[in-house]
C-alpha cells in the first residue's frame, strides 16, 4: 500500500478529502440522502468510494453518504 501511495503521488493523484465535509457536486458524488441529527444538513456522513484528483482534475468524484 505504501508503494502504491507513493507512485500515485509521484504522479500528482491526490485523494480527494471527504469525510465529514461539505458536500460539493464538482468532488463529490452523492449515493444517498439521508436524516441524520449528528450531522449539519449538506454534510459528508461518510465516504463510500474514494475519489481522486491529478493537479485540478477530478479522475474519480469519491461517492459519500450525504445529510438532510
Amino acid at each position: 500500500m505504501k508503494k502504491l501511495n507513493k507512485i500515485l503521488d509521484e504522479e500528482g493523484i491526490k485523494p480527494i478529502p471527504a469525510e465529514n465535509a461539505i458536500f460539493d457536486p464538482t468532488l463529490h458524488e452523492a449515493i444517498s440522502n439521508e436524516e441524520n441529527s449528528d450531522f449539519e444538513s449538506g454534510q459528508i456522513i461518510e465516504v463510500l468510494k474514494q475519489g481522486y484528483t491529478i493537479g485540478d482534475r477530478v479522475i474519480r468524484p469519491a461517492q459519500v453518504r450525504v445529510a438532510k
